[in-house]
């Protein structure tokens, strides 16, 4: 249980906006500063604990996929290593009104995936909107610099497509906040879309696109510029919002998904 109530009420908002999205209060010091990835057991102490936690995470994605090649399995560890804390960050600021500190978060991994954030007990920053998406874009920035750092004598990492990445989660997060927030219009979320990647530093690397579904009703969908490449698979196809298709066929996917998700 958090000493800061602010921040309880916040991870269980987000919980419910996004299953599968769990953050937890450390229930004791965090076991050094900056230290992102934890073993699911207790990770040996040294500078190497996370080092073999991201030796293990590769080695999940590789074995699991071979065929798929090392820009997939750079993609994927990225990706599973930086979405929880970032829609944390972003639900908190719109869902919540509060700014989370990134600052010394651990990560258990196991089985290919990182099971929950845990964050250290703090008081979230609170204020007006646009002081907090500046506050929260430097939690984040300083949080992905860091897993980057580590991530990267693991796996080569391509710029291009560690920005494009983190721009597509950041955006994502933003429509999952919407859910909070029905009064926002689709212009009030692209506006906040590029808010959120100025103040990152990640301007035309992500964007969103209107389309209508077959009920009629209009929705927002990532205008993604970066391919995760889970196509290579064995099992995999391109996305529907895949950057490799051309904007018709990406409606024509998500329309599909749309109706799918009415007859469930």
């Amino acid at each position: 249980m958090a000493a800061n109530r602010a921040l309880e009420d916040m991870l269980h908002l987000a919980a419910r906006l996004v299953p599968g999205l769990r953050g937890e209060v450390a229930s004791r010091e965090l076991a050094r500063p900056a230290q992102a990835f934890v073993h699911a057991r207790p990770a040996p102490r040294g500078d190497d604990g996370n080092r073999a936690a991201l030796d293990a995470l590769l080695t999940y994605w590789s074995h699991a996929y071979p065929e798929a090649g090392r820009a997939y399995w750079s993609s994927r560890c990225w990706g599973i290593l930086i979405w929880q804390p970032l829609y944390l960050s972003v639900i908190g600021v719109h869902a919540s009104g509060a700014a989370l500190s990134l600052q010394n978060i651990e990560q258990p991994i196991a089985d290919g995936w990182t099971s929950e954030v845990r964050l250290r007990d703090h008081a979230p920053l609170q204020g007006e909107t646009s002081a907090l998406i500046e506050h929260a874009a430097r939690e984040i920035a300083a949080c992905c610099a860091q897993m980057h750092d580590e991530l990267a004598p693991v796996i080569r990492l391509n710029t291009v497509a560690v920005r494009g990445t983190q721009a597509d989660v950041v955006l994502a997060a933003l429509l999952a906040a919407r859910k909070a927030r029905p009064e926002w219009s689709d212009a009030q979320v692209e506006s906040l879309g590029r808010q959120w990647l100025g103040a990152l530093g990640l301007e035309g690397l992500g964007g969103y696109f209107a389309f209508e579904c077959a009920n009629r009703a209009r929705a927002l969908a990532l205008d993604r510029r970066t391919c995760c490449y889970h196509f290579r698979r064995r099992d995999g196809e391109m996305c529907s919002t895949c950057p490799r298709l051309t904007r018709q066929a990406r409606i024509e996917r998500l329309q599909a998904q749309h109706d799918a998700a009415l007859e469930a």
